[in-house]
């Protein structure tokens, strides 16, 4: 394991002896730098797709936030919804923390997430940056700290104020640090 995964939750003051719930660290390299900015830029040049709807009309919800428990890639992302949610109204612009165990790298993180909105005819989609999420479960305490080497990091304290307004989130311990990968 790293030594700067380590000492970051360390310092996080994180149960480190939970080695079951660690995925082996991985680094990005020029393919992933590569598929990533791939990714980027198809998100930057597209539009609206068509919109999966629920039998009344309305666009199937997605949750903001979707935690795997243990440490992880993390990535914050945007995307606006296909369609107002009240007449009259423009559609809003959300915020999406995702978090996937086996992810080799963040583009692996994202990509779920990505493909589900688009799916969905969200529009303006942007990967913000990434990071690592520590999620104990058992302890109910989410640290999110580090940074994608591919995203940039991404403002933890917004990805922070997601996780907290999720309900099933609510009684959970949740910090940030800008410190460790």
């Amino acid at each position: 394991m790293s030594q700067y995964i380590t000492k970051s939750k360390q310092q996080l003051g994180l149960n480190l002896g939970r080695q079951d719930k660690m995925d082996p660290i991985y680094t990005t390299n020029a393919e992933d730098q590569a598929k990533a900015a791939e990714l980027r830029a198809r998100l930057a040049n597209s539009g609206a797709s068509e919109s999966e709807t629920n039998d009344d009309g309305r666009w199937k919800e997605i949750k903001s936030v979707s935690i795997d428990d243990g440490a992880h890639k993390y990535v914050l992302v945007c995307a606006t919804e296909p369609f107002p949610r009240e007449k009259g109204a423009e559609p809003l612009t959300r915020n999406f923390v995702t978090s996937k165990r086996g992810a080799a790298y963040h583009r692996n993180a994202a990509e779920p997430l990505v493909y589900t909105l688009e799916q969905h005819g969200f529009r303006n989609i942007q990967i913000l940056g990434g990071g690592r999420i520590y999620c104990d479960e058992d302890e109910k305490k989410i640290s999110i700290f580090g940074y994608s080497y591919s995203f940039g990091q991404a403002k933890h304290s917004v990805s922070k104020s997601v996780i907290e307004s999720d309900e099933r989130y609510s009684d959970y311990d949740v910090s940030w640090s800008n410190e460790g990968y």
